[in-house]
C-alpha cells in the first residue's frame, strides 16, 4: 500500500537535523546496508525488514536512480515475518517428542534435547510455507522535511521511525498539533494551546486516533 495505489492515508513524521556533506552518496550506502535480507527456513530470526524499491517489493538492487525523484527520497518499507500457529507447532513438537522418545529409550527429554527438536521441527514447518509480507511506501520530501509513511498502524510506525532514523542519522519526529506549530513558527500563546490538542485523523466517515 501506499504512495501511488491503495490506501490514501497514511501517517505524517518531520525531520529534524540537516543533511550531511554528500548525502547522496552516504545515504545510498546506508540504504544498501539496510536492505531487506529475505528469510529462509534455516534463519534464526522469525522476522525481518528492510529498505526495498518502491513499488517493486522483490528488489533491492538500490541506484540513486530508484531511490532519489527530484526533491523525493522514496523507499518501500518491507516486514516478512514467519507465523506458524501455535497450535500447529505445539502437535508437531509433541509428536516430534515422542518419537524421539521411543528412538532412544528415555522417559524423560533434557532441555536441550527439547530445544535440538523444537528447531528441527520449525524448520520443517517453515520449509512448508512462507512468511507473510507486508511492504507499506515512505516518501521524503526533501525540501519540506517531511516524511510520509503510508501506515496508520502504531507498532508499524514505530518499528519505521527506529529503522528510518538508523538509516539517515537523523531524528523524526510524528506530526500533531504542535509540531506542525512550530513549522509555522507560532507565536507562545499559540503554541501553548496547540500543546494540550488531541490529534484526529477523520477517514471514512469515522474519527482514528493517531
Amino acid at each position: 500500500m501506499g504512495a501511488f495505489q491503495g490506501n490514501l492515508t497514511y501517517k505524517l513524521f518531520f525531520v529534524e537535523g540537516d543533511l550531511p556533506d554528500g548525502w547522496k552518496d552516504h545515504y545510498l550506502t546506508q540504504i544498501n546496508h539496510l536492505k531487506f535480507e529475505p528469510l529462509t527456513p534455516d534463519s534464526d530470526a522469525d522476522e525481518s525488514m528492510g529498505w526495498v524499491e518502491i513499488e517493486r517489493p522483490l528488489k533491492s538492487d538500490f541506484m540513486l536512480s530508484n531511490v532519489v525523484y527530484n526533491d523525493f527520497i522514496n523507499l518501500g518499507f518491507r516486514r516478512d515475518k514467519y507465523s506458524i500457529p501455535s497450535a500447529l507447532l505445539k502437535a508437531h513438537l509433541s509428536e516430534a517428542f515422542r518419537e524421539y522418545r521411543e528412538q532412544n529409550q528415555k522417559e524423560r527429554l533434557t532441555k536441550f534435547e527439547k530445544d535440538d527438536i523444537k528447531t528441527l521441527v520449525q524448520k520443517r514447518l517453515r520449509e512448508q510455507s512462507l512468511p507473510a509480507m507486508k511492504v507499506v511506501d515512505m516518501s521524503w520530501e526533501m525540501s519540506t522535511g517531511r516524511v510520509r509513511f503510508w501506515s496508520q498502524s502504531n507498532s508499524l510506525c514505530e518499528l519505521f521511525q527506529e529503522y528510518w532514523e538508523d538509516t539517515f542519522d537523523l531524528r523524526l519526529i510524528p506530526a500533531n498539533p504542535y509540531i506542525h506549530g512550530l513549522q509555522f513558527n507560532l507565536g507562545d500563546v499559540e503554541l501553548e494551546r496547540l500543546a494540550t490538542v488531541e490529534p484526529s485523523n477523520f477517514v471514512e466517515g469515522r474519527m482514528a486516533m493517531e
